[in-house]
């Protein structure tokens, strides 16, 4: 305890800074209450010790970088105090508490505004509060305007247990926002808290840390899992996965980061880090049995090598990049790159960058690729296709951004967007006597939900549209999650009249059931059938068989990707009614389309 009354000259100069600065701050940091709302058991302590040694203030004051901000405030209004005003920031280079009986006697304290103008400090008694690892992260502070002649060590003593109850409280505070409340594993806050302290460890123990990013299945499993048998059940098997998670890291720390995403932080040689990963690889190779239910996982991980050379905030954003590039590469493990990030940032880019394109008059528009009857040659229709001319990137492959946003619910803005845009075109063709039946692609979200349905009915009668001159094609995918549903919403579509195909079959799903009672009218086959026609045998024997069971089961067949002449004439002869590709014609706008038919008829 240093009972400070002496008449030092002022000094003009703010408190000196700890000798353990960067820690503490980082220690303060890593609880978690800087700038948080107030909390009932710290405004609680502060009361009962204005209460029990009756002076006008208390403060809990945590000392930050440039400020001290409080906690609790029994008795004050502001928040906060400039760091080079605080009494709290002498009180921490202290080893024991800190009281000033009359800072008018006090040279460091005496013409310190919030001495001379309100509100007015005479008296000052700040018992520290210390982190477990023994930084000072503040006080419990007494503040009056009255000087005091004696604080002794009882009534000091008495302050101190009530500052040991505060760090009891910014402990629980801190524990309940850093554990995962499922696995009892720390989480990404704590390991945000674990790589901010590392910035401040002075020195190099020449050893590299590693991050290693477990994802323990796909999303999508997990909400399967969450649909067919319940939360319950799905934060059991969280549970047992994260035990044997540890058990394979030796029970070294492991963060929870995301719902199926784990953490782990190895400092040692890359031949130590394999070791791990093996460990990890080889305690999943077994199925896991849950309540009788065994689980063969899928697991993914991702590796950054060196997470001292990355800021904080980016290891967990990095971890799921490279979780995610991992399991559509199916390399595991797959080690952290550069230019994961940069395509990650374009993705997220071009995904925001989509919806300014929606609201522009002139960024998107719709190309149309011929369809022709093989008999004849004669085009009996055509497939609208989506193009985004972006002002500074300038053309962007539909691969890119159709991909892109089918894994969001943009993909329905998407479809939306060709719905009306080709309802509007087939109704000035038809209205200047052109019947161009137009093909629109539609994806597996959009048969979510009957919005596209009652989309298009509304379009067709807005815009006084046959139906006939409007064809629906979705995927076989769209057929995967729920089948009766799916059915049903296609069904709706053709009631209004307009036709459906099940494009890119052969490509996905490729489940035979399903189509005795799909309500398709054309089957289109996937082009990658149709490439190698040509010369590829296994496609000669697959294409006339796919054609044939379409046939028998009352579809007509379109050809995709029909790029030669003699592509052409084989499918003529296997009997397939149409063929579209740049063997036929190229996507085109509108004018040059028409201009195409006007060559042909």
């Amino acid at each position: 305890m240093l009972l400070e009354n002496t008449g030092h000259a002022y000094c003009a100069a703010p408190a000196a800074l700890p000798d353990d600065e960067g820690a503490r701050l980082a220690a303060l940091q890593g609880y978690c209450v800087l700038d948080t709302l107030p909390d009932k058991s710290c405004d609680q302590i502060t009361e009962l010790a204005r209460t029990l040694f009756g002076v006008e203030i208390a403060l809990i004051s945590l000392v930050d970088e440039d400020r001290q901000w409080f906690k609790s405030r029994a008795g004050l209004s502001a928040q906060e105090t400039p760091r080079s005003m605080s009494f709290c920031a002498h009180a921490i280079l202290a080893r024991g508490s800190l009281v000033v009986l009359d800072t008018h006697q006090d040279g460091r304290f005496r013409n310190n505004p919030l001495v001379t103008a309100a509100p007015r400090i005479r008296f000052y008694a700040g018992a520290l509060l210390r982190s477990s690892q023994g930084h000072a992260l503040g006080t419990l502070c007494l503040i009056d305007p009255r000087p005091r002649e004696h604080f002794g060590p009882a009534e000091m003593a008495r302050l101190e247990q009530l500052a040991c109850m505060v760090m009891e409280r910014l402990e629980q505070l801190r524990n309940r926002g850093y554990t995962d409340h499922v696995t009892g594993l720390p989480n990404r806050a704590r390991l945000m808290e674990v790589l901010r302290a590392r910035a401040h460890v002075k020195g190099d123990t020449g050893l590299p840390c590693a991050a290693l990013g477990v994802d323990i299945c796909s999303r999508e499993y997990l909400f399967d899992m969450v649909k067919a048998l319940g939360w319950d059940y799905a934060e059991s098997f969280l549970v047992q996965v994260s035990r044997a998670l540890c058990e394979a890291l030796d029970y070294q720390p492991v963060y929870r980061v995301t719902t199926t995403t784990f953490v782990f932080l190895h400092e040692g040689t890359a031949a130590q880090r394999q070791e791990h990963i093996a460990n990890v690889r080889q305690q999943f190779v077994q199925a896991l049995e849950i309540h009788g239910i065994p689980h063969q996982l899928d697991i993914a991980i991702g590796v950054l090598p060196a997470v001292d050379d990355i800021a904080g905030s980016d290891v967990v954003r990095s971890l799921l990049t490279v979780i995610d590039v991992g399991r559509e590469e199916g390399i595991c493990p797959r080690q952290f790159e550069s230019v994961h990030a940069e395509n990650q940032r374009n993705a997220f880019w071009l995904l925001s960058a989509l919806p300014m394109a929606f609201n522009s008059s002139d960024e998107l528009s719709l190309h149309y690729q011929p369809k022709v009857r093989l008999r004849d040659s004669s085009c009996v229709g055509v497939e609208a296709l989506i193009r985004w001319h972006h002002p500074v990137l300038g053309n962007i492959s539909p691969a890119i951004f159709i991909a892109l946003a089918e894994k969001t619910a943009q993909i329905r803005q998407i479809t939306a967007w060709v719905v009306r845009h080709a309802v509007v075109q087939a109704a000035a063709w038809h209205a200047r006597g052109h019947r161009v039946p137009i093909a629109i692609n539609t994806s597996a979200r959009d048969f979510e939900s009957d919005d596209i349905l009652r989309l298009l009915a509304a379009q067709l009668k807005q815009h006084a549209v046959p139906p006939g001159l409007i064809e629906i094609e979705f995927t076989e995918s769209a057929m995967a999650s729920n089948p009766a549903v799916v059915r049903q919403r296609v069904q709706a579509i053709r009631e209004l009249g307009v036709k459906v195909a099940i494009d890119d079959f052969g490509s996905g799903f490729s489940n035979l059931s399903y189509l005795k009672s799909i309500p398709a009218d054309i089957m289109k086959i996937d082009r990658s059938f149709i490439s190698r026609l040509v010369e590829n045998e296994a496609d000669q024997v697959i294409v006339p068989s796919i054609i044939h069971l379409a046939h028998q089961l009352g579809f007509s067949v379109v050809a995709e990707g029909v790029e030669s002449e003699q592509t052409a004439r084989i499918l003529h002869h296997l009997g397939c009614d149409f063929a579209q590709g740049y063997a036929i014609a190229r996507p085109m706008p509108a004018e040059e389309l028409e201009e195409w038919l006007g060559m042909v008829r």
